[in-house]
């Protein structure tokens, strides 16, 4: 068995334990376990590694612990974590979106409610009708 075939098997190990391997994926382990002295060896010293581990007590963090790290994060990335935040940074842009969604809107329902497809009050329905037989603009001297 090469060395990457090795990693490979042991990368399964730990969903193997779990039960979280694909049904196939297993079966195909424990025939390996089976018929392989060296992935059966491999596979013990995963087990024993597990069974030391689990036997560690769990410490607690020393007082004052949080608060030291939150000022260390603060001080080497320039209080991008932990700092103040600008308004822009709290406003989501899906309502901006929507937002900017309900003015497009709000424009073109205005131009096409308009006779001459144009937001400009129509001026020319209160003009003064012009005088039959007139044919210039200017008149002339």
């Amino acid at each position: 068995m090469t060395e990457q075939e090795l990693e490979a098997l042991e990368a399964k190990f730990s969903d193997y334990v779990d039960g979280t391997l694909p049904p196939a994926e297993r079966a195909e382990l424990e025939r390996l376990l089976e018929q392989s002295e060296e992935a059966r060896a491999a596979f013990e010293e995963f087990k024993a590694t597990v069974d030391a581990l689990s036997g560690l007590h769990r410490v607690g963090a020393p007082p004052g612990f949080e608060p030291a790290l939150e000022q260390t994060i603060r001080e080497r990335s320039g209080g991008r974590f932990f700092g103040r935040r600008a308004f822009g940074d709290r406003v989501p842009f899906e309502l901006l979106a929507v937002i900017a969604l309900a003015v497009l809107l709000g424009v073109y329902l205005l131009i096409r409610s308009s006779a001459t497809g144009s937001p400009k009050l129509d001026g020319a329905r209160d003009a003064p009708p012009v005088p039959a037989g007139s044919r210039e603009v200017v008149p002339k001297p």
